[in-house]
């Protein structure tokens, strides 16, 4: 009886414990919650061919390419995280700790315009 009790103990421990696990986000390879910077730009930029949406983060880090692709929220295992509009994009940051201070549309061809946000990390009460 006992092994069975400890096994079936055990077992909901684990379960437990990967319940707990929080996602994490990164912008290449440094993860979101780390970056000290009070201030943030997202740049919402379109997936092609479809309605969803990426987000291009600068925090004053070096750009390492031309292209910004680097720059764009990731999962842990390297995926770009998509998604279902500017909207969700935003939210997404406010949910993880950031409030909007400031947003902005450039107008960068005839019909293409990037909206480009200023996020300011929120402030934690000890």
């Amino acid at each position: 009886m006992k092994p069975t009790f400890s096994f079936l103990l055990f077992f909901c421990f684990l379960l437990s414990s990967h319940a707990q696990s929080k996602e994490s986000y990164y912008i290449f390879g440094v993860p979101l919650d780390s970056i000290k910077s009070p201030y943030i730009e997202a740049e919402v930029c379109r997936v092609p061919f479809t309605t969803k949406v990426f987000i291009d983060i600068d925090y004053g880090q070096e750009s390492k390419v031309l292209y910004n692709k680097y720059n764009r929220v990731a999962d842990e295992k390297g995926n770009y995280i998509e998604f279902k509009s500017n909207m969700d994009a935003i939210n997404f940051l406010i949910n993880i700790g950031y409030e909007l201070f400031n947003a902005e549309n450039i107008r960068m061809n005839d019909d293409d315009i990037r909206s480009k946000y200023i996020l300011k990390k929120k402030i934690k009460n000890p």
